[in-house]
């Protein structure tokens, strides 16, 4: 289970931005893209990526998000997260990242759910 995205989906319980900027730091590649659902577009930007992670503790104090599954394909991560409520509430979701040799994410990308057929 790469470290770096224990550590990135850590900082989306964390209401101190410069905390969350410290971690964000080590976790995240100098050039970097991040897109997931319910961002309005791909964030390229590292106090873009702080502030949108930001609005989570905002929206929904109390909440975490915590990684619950990892596989990996070639240095290409299936990272399964659990965003759970204050209140008890749990959605899953995935996200596809790419590290670069560092362990640093080079790219992200979010899927609410787990794909499930209909």
């Amino acid at each position: 289970m790469p470290s770096s995205m224990i550590a990135f989906f850590t900082t989306w319980a964390e209401n101190d931005a410069t905390k969350r900027a410290e971690v964000l730091k080590d976790v995240m590649a100098k050039d970097f893209t991040y897109c997931d659902p319910n961002a309005p577009d791909v964030i390229a930007d590292f106090d873009a990526l702080n502030s949108y992670i930001g609005m989570f503790t905002q929206y929904a104090p109390g909440a975490s998000a915590s990684v619950v599954n990892t596989s990996e394909t070639k240095w290409h991560h299936r990272v399964t997260v659990a965003f759970r409520m204050a209140d008890g509430k749990e959605q899953l979701g995935q996200y596809f990242v790419e590290l670069d040799a560092d362990g640093r994410a080079t790219r992200m990308v979010g899927f609410a759910g787990l794909g499930e057929p209909e």
